[in-house]
């Protein structure tokens, strides 16, 4: 009864063509616990943006003016090196997921997001976002929650990634693929990928030559299959197997 009662549906304020069928808001897990009131005042201040694949959402340095709420596509959060490189530290991929939200108190972005595929978003004025917690203190403590729960996911991936070897972190990584598939909205037996190998490569720690020499080994071990845009898991319980340091 309560679900039902706390959904938001549709931005009612805005012209019926303008609207979503249905709001980011209510199947986010940072904003699907609000109430509808809190929800309802969020919707006013929603901005909705296509990109094209390798467009630039933002860059680092540049001033921090948004939050942006991921709807479909795949984006990476990266900073760029004195070398030239990437170090990619997180991808956005699940729809609901938040671009930029270790820079909301912020008055620059501290990394660069690019679309690696092509990306729909929803994003948020953070001067609204303010005016919107000064009158609604659950917002803050519904956003901590939730970063709290990814940063600790990303600090135990992190720490188990310095731990495997190259094969080790390629498995995990196939691994998250797989598990995301399903909330990615995919439903084909494919993973598609979205990445370049020299993208993955810096992801996971590891040189362009050792993922190949990897995925090939995976693949003549018949873990897994290479196809046109990604990959297909044959043996998952080997690829779990690698992944745990097996």
């Amino acid at each position: 009864m309560f679900a039902a009662i706390n959904v938001a549906g549709p931005c009612l304020d805005k012209p019926a063509d303008n609207r979503c069928k249905t709001c980011i808001l209510d199947s986010s897990d940072y904003f699907s616990t609000l109430s509808l009131e809190v929800k309802r005042a969020l919707q006013e201040f929603l901005q909705f943006k296509s990109f094209d694949r390798r467009a630039l959402l933002y860059r680092e340095g540049h001033s921090g003016e948004n939050l942006f709420i991921l709807m479909s596509g795949e984006v990476k959060i990266y900073k760029s090196l004195s070398n030239g490189r990437q170090q990619i530290h997180k991808l956005a991929v699940i729809p609901g997921d938040l671009i930029a939200c270790e820079d909301i108190y912020l008055d620059k972005y501290s990394s660069s997001a690019e679309a690696i595929s092509p990306v729909t978003i929803c994003y948020l004025p953070k001067a609204h976002l303010q005016s919107v917690i000064s009158r609604h203190r659950e917002i803050p403590d519904a956003l901590m929650r939730s970063m709290a729960r990814n940063l600790n996911s990303y600090i135990r991936n992190i720490a188990n990634l310095g731990q495997k070897n190259a094969l080790e972190r390629v498995a995990s990584y196939l691994l998250f693929l797989h598990e995301t598939h399903h909330e990615r909205n995919l439903h084909s037996e494919e993973l598609r990928e979205s990445l370049t190998r020299t993208e993955l490569a810096d992801m996971i720690g590891v040189t362009q030559r050792t993922l190949i020499r990897g995925l090939k080994k995976l693949e003549s071990d018949k873990v897994i299959a290479l196809v046109k845009d990604g990959f297909r898991i044959l043996d998952q319980k080997a690829l779990e197997y690698l992944s745990a340091g097996g």
